[in-house]
């Protein structure tokens, strides 16, 4: 235990399944919270239905108007025996159903309350709503975010302080191997809808095959674009594309040992893990520079970045890399690095201070670093802790 004393935090977020970034860190930061000795209450802010309301599911606007009442009945038992409410937060539907009455029921049960700030979209959100959601953010004690981007975007758009607190990586499972060459093996992990823009990693990889026939692309993910992605891949004769459908979060260490190219192509993003944890096992990566992205990866230094949208630049910075076996060497070398500042022992200080535990943040976590074997890198430090 990292402290003699326990904590008792409320963790709010989503619980998978539907599969997504934010429920996928809920998950780590309760697993780590709990291995480190905390009490933690996990509060789904996608409650199942009790069994007698089950047929309110096909009613859309009756299963939101359920739903939300069996999430705010749970959050009032749990206040009960918590110190602090750690709300995640996202856009749209959610902050007012979710985040409003957290922060709102927190507060008044007087407890410290914690924002914790995630989404790609959040600058027309803000754009939209700011008004409306300037009180709920002054009402909690402590705003905070995994990246500079969105810190920057909550203080021009709210204008409340924020702290950035990187998102977390299991470095024990994302372990960093060395490649002897960068082979024309291509992976994606997005969902399969507009946003992440696989069409134009599919697209780039029509480019590549040309050059290098026995390329190979890895699609993990689902969602509603997949029908029409598969058609593409059939009417363009492409070879060796493989959709993989939904992959489990512990399985994805095998995806990218196998693949020497991380592609991503979103139109918007914030915060995405799944590049990080590429970077982390030696993966090239090569993104759109939309978003919290520039913030985490700095343009041939530890990714290559090109404009959203644009497949024959994302395809030229593939065939770059596999033409400069030097520069692939490079940008893997330096990327590793990057993952050292989403481990439990470099986040745990900063989040035990956002909770107001002085005394843990500055004690020793029980879990520490876990990366050991990564090579020297030529740059050191982590983008989004730019302020």
């Amino acid at each position: 235990m990292a402290s003699e004393s326990i904590h008792r935090v409320l963790l709010i977020g989503p619980a998978a399944p539907p599969y997504g970034g934010v429920a996928l860190q809920t998950a780590l930061l309760v697993a780590a919270l709990q291995e480190d000795g905390s009490d933690v209450t996990f509060l789904p802010s996608n409650p199942a239905f009790p069994p007698s309301l089950r047929r309110c599911k096909r009613v859309p606007v009756l299963r939101t108007i359920v739903r939300s009442a069996v999430f705010c009945g749970r959050l009032l038992r749990a206040l009960a025996n918590v110190e602090v409410v750690d709300v995640q937060a996202c856009s749209w539907w959610y902050f007012f159903l979710v985040v409003f009455p957290s922060v709102a029921a927190g507060r008044a049960a007087g407890k410290r309350v914690s924002i914790r700030y995630h989404g790609g979209e959040a600058d027309g959100f803000f754009a939209r709503f700011a008004p409306l959601l300037r009180p709920v953010f002054r009402m909690a004690d402590v705003v905070t975010t995994p990246s500079g981007y969105l810190a920057e975007i909550i203080r021009r758009r709210i204008g409340v302080p924020v702290e950035i607190v990187p998102n977390l990586i299991d470095l024990a499972a994302f372990r960093y191997t060395e490649r002897q060459d960068v082979r024309p093996r291509m992976l994606v992990t997005r969902h399969l809808e507009k946003l992440y823009d696989v069409e134009s990693v599919i697209r780039a990889f029509r480019e590549v095959q040309v050059k290098y026939p026995d390329a190979s692309l890895w699609i993990a993910g689902t969602g509603s674009e997949e029908q029409r992605l598969r058609g593409l891949v059939t009417d363009w004769g492409l070879r060796n594309v493989s959709f993989l459908g939904h992959v489990p979060h512990e399985e994805l260490p095998r995806l990218y040992e196998a693949c020497d190219l991380l592609l991503n192509a979103s139109r918007a993003d914030n915060f995405p893990g799944s590049l990080i944890e590429a970077a982390a096992t030696g993966a090239v990566v090569i993104s759109t520079g939309v978003g919290g992205i520039p913030y985490i990866f700095e343009d041939g230094v530890t990714a290559l970045l090109v404009p959203a949208g644009d497949w024959k630049a994302l395809g030229a910075a593939v065939l770059r890399v596999l033409k400069e076996p030097d520069l692939g060497r490079h940008l893997r070398r330096a990327a590793v690095r990057i993952g050292e500042s989403c481990s439990w022992s470099r986040v745990r200080p900063l989040l035990f201070t956002v909770y107001g535990f002085p005394a843990a943040a500055a004690a020793t976590g029980s879990l520490g670093d876990r990366q050991t074997d990564a090579p020297p890198s030529g740059r050191s430090g982590f983008a989004p802790l730019r302020q």
